[in-house]
């Protein structure tokens, strides 16, 4: 039986249902797993053989949390969207509305995404909809300290794609909102990341219009975004990087369209129509 000291308050200071490695005092590296169960805390350390188990009463913060841990376990492995939705953001608790604000992103266009807030987990849920049906959602954190910054339905999201608007050209993002917001002045594909998944780069292929690669402004984002022009020139698509101080979501649609026609400069060659193309569909809006 391994001694309290050396696993119990790291058991405790997890949250009713949760379960982690962690490090034992037996050696480097995390070889012991701790768990708090409503009635218990348990340790077992892989190096020690060993085990250690605490009971408790389970109370009613308990009962509540392990419900809704239950709940949205169950909300991860379908891609139907968790209920229940709060969709008018004036019922939201500021920090959800204030993600939003930042980025742009207002009370009607909110609405218009389908965007909502999902009370019982505390965070905003993302809806992706393709051909009218709900094929797969977010659900991003908005709370202080709320880990992790998404939940992600387990389904394979391999040809999970969000689309936003139309236009002359492709631009690829890395989450969600970027594409949103890039989607009001030319087609905005979500990667959901930084990888190029072979059902996304199968779609350029097909539609033939010129991609620009525009991810976060971190090392991440800027060494994947060279990858991905790489394998998309690779397939005869004319693609070009674009960097920006900002992520895109963060940008007004101006400054939006500024970086899209200045990308036709460094080796995209975009004609004068396509130009106007992307000129016109952004005339007149205001900033976002």
């Amino acid at each position: 039986m391994l001694d309290k000291e050396g696993w119990l308050p790291q058991a405790k200071a997890l949250r009713v249902g949760q379960k982690r490695r962690v490090a034992h005092d037996c050696g480097s590296g995390t070889a012991m797993i701790v768990s708090h169960e409503a009635d218990r805390y348990t340790s077992f350390c892989f190096r020690c053989s060993e085990g250690g188990i605490e009971r408790k009463e389970p109370t009613l913060a308990d009962m509540v949390e392990l419900r809704r841990r239950a709940q949205e376990d169950a909300a991860l492995r379908t891609a139907t969207l968790p209920l229940p939705m709060t969709t008018d953001p004036r019922e939201w608790p500021k920090e959800a509305r204030l993600w939003l604000y930042r980025a742009g992103f207002h009370d009607s266009r909110i609405k218009e995404l389908g965007i909502y807030y999902h009370k019982p987990s505390q965070r905003v849920v993302l809806p992706v909809v393709e051909d009218g049906k709900v094929t797969y959602w977010q659900a991003r954190a908005v709370m202080p300290g709320q880990k992790p910054k998404y939940l992600n339905p387990s389904v394979d999201r391999d040809t999970v794609l969000p689309r936003f608007g139309e236009g002359p050209v492709v631009v690829l993002t890395e989450d969600y909102l970027s594409a949103a917001k890039v989607g009001r002045v030319v087609a905005g594909w979500s990667l959901l990341g930084t990888s190029m998944k072979d059902p996304v780069l199968a779609r350029a292929v097909r539609e033939g219009r010129p991609v620009l690669v525009w991810l976060d402004p971190d090392a991440a984002g800027r060494s994947a975004a060279a990858r991905i022009v790489k394998e998309l020139r690779a397939v005869g698509i004319k693609s070009v990087n674009i960097e920006s101080s900002k992520d895109p979501k963060l940008l007004c649609l101006e400054e939006i369209r500024e970086c899209l026609i200045a990308s036709r400069a460094p080796g995209l060659r975009m004609n004068s129509d396509t130009v106007e193309e992307i000129e016109e569909v952004s005339k007149g809006m205001s900033p976002d």
